[in-house]
């Protein structure tokens, strides 16, 4: 089985042809650099999506919180987990006077959040817990002056939060039936974990058309990627398949047992931290929609859920992809790598080793939609032309330009 992998078929050429909804034209490239088409993005795509913030183990015990934000809509976010056990999310904004309610970024408190502006202070279920000074207020109402809720949902231990009071779906029917095919991973096995961010200067949609094709990899990373996704067999970049399921999809990714290079070998093979290796045998069944084809070539999926969340998951790891837009021509890319905590020191090197990996090939590519974006801003490249293999930057498209008709035919 191992010998039979090293010689595997050539992917063939016909993704685009199972969804002919989609088109094979060249497509429009003013959605990427539009300033009023980024205006309606905002208003019918992003405020009606759920964004993932953290996981459950961030706050294992009650009192347990953290704090982020949601950069496309300036709002900060406090989470935290009460006395029942309930997630809760509010805005981390004092009622008196607007400062932060929590300053630090993550920690445990005694069940109170105090603001350090004036000292008021907020229970776990966000309530208005002590006022200094009380008797100067003229008719001060606590019931109405605690932290203000932000609806916050939970998937295989991934909070969800909506930036509006009153969200557009439930979490359940955002993820639609692309959550439900990838429920089961072993997602909270993967406890140990590492983050970076970066703003871009490119539009929010070609940072998340990078990693959705692999046709770029031979040529821009040759050095990074490619000599393991790449090997013989699969020379100019295809992939196993493409599933498209409403706006989300999944790319399975395709790859053969190669040679890696002496420290790609020790830290790959001895401490299984790759994501770009085939993995011949599994301690668990994968869920329908990872690796679709159940193909022996399988690495990884890119699992997409749009706008701009995406999972690039391999057997025993997985890496999430964050991208918040700012302004036409800006963004804010997030990545998180979750990896199962190192038993020993060869586990431990082969994590730093792959962290190493991302961060070239992040680097590699955030250049290049940089220099991408400046070409669309001066008008240069007006169409932009797609390989099959490209289908889910089409189905992008497709989906983005569909909604945004939907929602002018909604606006009269």
């Amino acid at each position: 089985m191992m010998d039979d992998l090293h010689a595997p078929p050539v992917p063939g050429i016909g993704l685009t042809a199972k969804y002919p909804e989609i088109g094979t034209g060249p497509v429009d490239t003013t959605i990427y650099h539009d300033p009023a088409i980024f205006a309606q993005e905002m208003e019918a795509i992003f405020k009606r999506s759920w964004y993932m913030i953290g996981r459950v183990e961030q706050i294992p015990k009650a009192g347990d919180f953290f704090t982020c934000e949601l950069p496309s809509f300036r709002q900060a976010v406090l989470v935290c987990r009460d006395r029942e056990g309930r997630v809760n999310a509010f805005h981390n904004v004092c009622t008196h006077r607007g400062n932060v309610a929590e300053h630090r970024a993550e920690g445990h408190c005694n069940g109170l959040f105090t603001c350090r502006f004036h000292g008021w202070s907020f229970d776990l279920q966000g309530r208005l817990a002590r006022m200094r000074d009380e008797e100067g207020f003229f008719g001060a109402d606590r019931a109405g002056m605690g932290l203000k809720k932000i609806p916050v949902d939970i998937w295989e231990g991934f909070i969800f939060v909506s930036p509006v009071d009153e969200p557009h779906q439930t979490l359940v029917e955002y993820l639609g039936e692309q959550g439900r095919d990838t429920a089961g991973y072993p997602w909270g096995a993967c406890t140990q974990s590492y983050q970076f961010e970066t703003e871009i200067a490119c539009n929010w949609k070609l940072a998340v058309d990078s990693p959705s094709e692999v046709y770029h990899i031979p040529v821009l990373h040759p050095n990074s990627a490619a000599p393991t996704m790449m090997a013989a067999g699969n020379p100019h970049g295809r992939l196993l398949d493409v599933t498209l399921k409403g706006p989300h999809r999944t790319n399975s990714h395709y790859s053969v047992l190669a040679e890696p290079k002496p420290v790609q070998k020790l830290a790959y093979f001895h401490a299984q931290a790759a994501q770009n290796v085939v993995q011949a045998e599994l301690d668990y069944e994968l869920p329908k929609g990872i690796n679709p084809t159940r193909s022996p070539w399988w690495t990884v999926d890119l699992i997409t859920f749009f706008p701009a969340l995406s999972f690039t998951l391999s057997a025993h790891m997985y890496t999430a992809h964050q991208v918040w837009p700012l302004s036409p021509n800006r963004c804010l890319y997030q990545q998180r790598v979750f990896v199962r905590p190192a038993q020993n020191a060869g586990q431990r090197f082969g994590q730093e080793n792959t962290m190493v990996e991302f961060r070239d090939v992040v680097m590699e590519d955030l250049s290049t939609l940089e220099r991408i974006q400046r070409a669309l801003d001066t008008g240069q490249i007006r169409k932009f032309h797609y390989h099959d293999h490209e289908l889910a930057l089409r189905h992008q498209h497709y989906v983005v330009t569909d909604i945004l008709a939907a929602y002018e035919r909604e606006q009269g």
